[in-house]
């Protein structure tokens, strides 16, 4: 199944490479993950900054792609609400690169004032596409 991820020649680019401008996908199944955080199995918040927090939320992600027969490479779009758009740039951002590799997804990063969860500094959903079946 081919995901195409293409930064189109007359767009800027994006800044540092952190993520495609345009990803096409042709498989059949869409896997849709949910507004992730960093919680531990038992349901607590684990981590009280940005870096730890995106840690386990990328943990939780990659773990909600595998139940779904997905990887970290085949997704194609994330959002990423965050209390500190700044502050998730300088210590969040550097962990989802690495955790994306060269397979970026289309990205976003909205700031937002406060999360579901005082305790929350960030958090990711995922859109990944597989062949059915």
């Amino acid at each position: 199944m081919p995901i195409e991820r293409t930064n189109p020649d007359g767009m800027y680019r994006p800044p540092h490479d952190l993520y495609t401008q345009v990803v096409g996908a042709t498989g059949a199944k869409q896997i849709h993950v949910a507004g992730t955080v960093a919680r531990d199995e038992s349901g607590s918040v684990v981590g009280e900054d940005v870096a730890a927090q995106t840690e386990l939320t990328l943990e939780n992600v990659e773990t909600s792609l595998a139940a779904a027969g997905a990887s970290p490479s085949d997704v194609v779009r994330i959002t990423i609400f965050a209390l500190d758009c700044s502050e998730f740039l300088e210590e969040g951002y550097p962990k989802v690169v690495a955790f994306f590799g060269d397979a970026k997804p289309a990205s976003a990063l909205v700031g937002v004032d406060h999360l579901a969860d005082p305790d929350y500094l960030m958090e990711i959903e995922a859109t990944a596409i597989v062949e059915d079946g």
